[in-house]
């Protein structure tokens, strides 16, 4: 027989218990099924909803991944969230909202888990190379000032290889994988509520140098040699050497005959081996 805990359903009441946030996680929208958590958490947030209310589905049918991907997740056995973000000085600092995510949803999965977590540039979590998560953050802007930033992430905590479509084996993983044991999913997604407002607290009080060097620590993507498609069709080869002052990827890469370091804030990056 399976562990029980694979089956243990998701409870607002007990993640709420967990919680040592002030906002992150109040209120808590729990869903069954939901197609997109970040769809739903723009529609609240275009319902006045306030700062640090998450949005969590324990089935995501039609979830969405960066560039237009689409994230799904099967029941009782990962975890589907997004938050909405609209702290007008974190906003200041948007660019760093994925990469301290990264860092606060590795460290969270660590505590939890036991699972050791690596980041690939911008939004990926990645254990020995496969990937275990994802990160989607979308906004909307009021004139030239960002007003609303929805954080979207997808976790594979309990899901078996045979879960995942064949075509993605090689490629994913999950904590159950890593660990040959089932997670508390109640357990893992405070913690993570509560590793996240840590780290926007650091983004809120411009500690900024730090969270870069913690993510430099992290960062898989560094000192590798890279593949870059960016969003206006251009494509970049280099090396990825650092983590810029405002989270922008440095590639140093030959253009026009000479190197050049340059600045990427956006694009699919693919590690070359």
């Amino acid at each position: 027989m399976a562990d029980p805990v694979q089956f243990t359903p998701l409870e607002a009441a007990g993640i709420e218990q967990r919680l040592t946030t002030r906002s992150l996680g109040r209120p808590l929208h729990l869903f069954a099924e939901l197609a997109s958590t970040n769809t739903t958490a723009f529609t609240l947030a275009d319902s006045g909803a306030s700062h640090g209310t998450a949005v969590l589905a324990d089935t995501q049918t039609a979830g969405k991944g960066r560039l237009g991907r689409q994230w799904t997740s099967p029941p009782h056995l990962n975890l589907s969230c997004s938050l909405i973000l609209t702290d007008p000085k974190l906003l200041r600092h948007v660019s760093w909202i994925p990469l301290v995510t990264g860092l606060a949803l590795g460290e969270a999965i660590h505590r939890a888990c036991g699972v050791g977590i690596s980041l690939k540039w911008p939004n990926d979590l990645l254990h020995i190379e496969k990937k275990i998560g994802g990160i989607l953050c979308e906004s909307t802007s009021q004139g030239s000032r960002i007003s609303t930033c929805i954080v979207g992430f997808g976790l594979n905590v309990n899901c078996r290889e045979t879960d995942f479509p064949e075509e993605l084996r090689s490629l994913a993983t999950s904590c159950h994988q890593a660990t040959r044991r089932f997670h508390d999913r109640n357990d893992l997604i405070a913690g993570i509520f509560n590793q996240l407002e840590n780290w926007y607290d650091c983004v809120l009080s411009e500690q900024l140098e730090h969270a870069r060097q913690s993510y430099e620590a992290s960062c898989v993507t560094l000192g590798r040699e890279v593949e870059i498609a960016c969003l206006t069709g251009q494509t970049i080869r280099g090396t990825a050497t650092a983590i810029g002052q405002d989270g922008a990827l440095l590639v140093s890469a030959m253009q026009e005959g000479k190197s050049r370091t340059l600045e990427i804030r956006a694009g699919d990056v693919h590690h070359l081996r």
